[in-house]
């Protein structure tokens, strides 16, 4: 068993291992799972559940392929808009409420590469 790889390729992980709770047996087996109180929903995210003690866990390698879809799912395109002689971008809804954004706050545009910025808030 295994989670697909961008490029066509497999990442494979055991499908049966030692739970760190109990010792008992732990199965892989895939759930969805929600991330930032909802926001994100990863679905069929593969996951290990102890047969023994019924504890949810991932390994390191489940872990970091998690965090890459939700990098890939959790993303906005915005146009950029023009207010006065100035240029300014939108930021949703959903954004401005888990970050708890007000207007007049600041934040810093960090250039990380010719086409990307990264945004902090300060």
């Amino acid at each position: 068993m295994g989670v697909k790889q961008k490029g066509g390729g497999f990442m494979v992980f055991k499908t049966k291992i030692k739970c760190p709770v109990c010792s008992g047996k732990a199965v892989l087996s895939k759930e969805n799972l929600e991330l930032f109180d909802g926001l994100i929903t990863l679905k069929n995210n593969p996951i290990y559940k102890c047969e023994n003690c019924r504890e949810s866990f991932a390994s390191g390698k489940l872990v970091d392929e998690t965090l890459n879809k939700a990098r890939k799912q959790f993303n906005f395109s915005r146009r950029i808009v023009s207010t006065g002689g100035s240029l300014a971008i939108t930021f949703p809804s959903d954004l401005t409420k888990f970050y708890k954004l007000k207007k007049g706050e600041k934040i810093k545009l960090i250039p990380e590469g010719e086409r990307s910025l990264k945004v902090q808030i300060c």
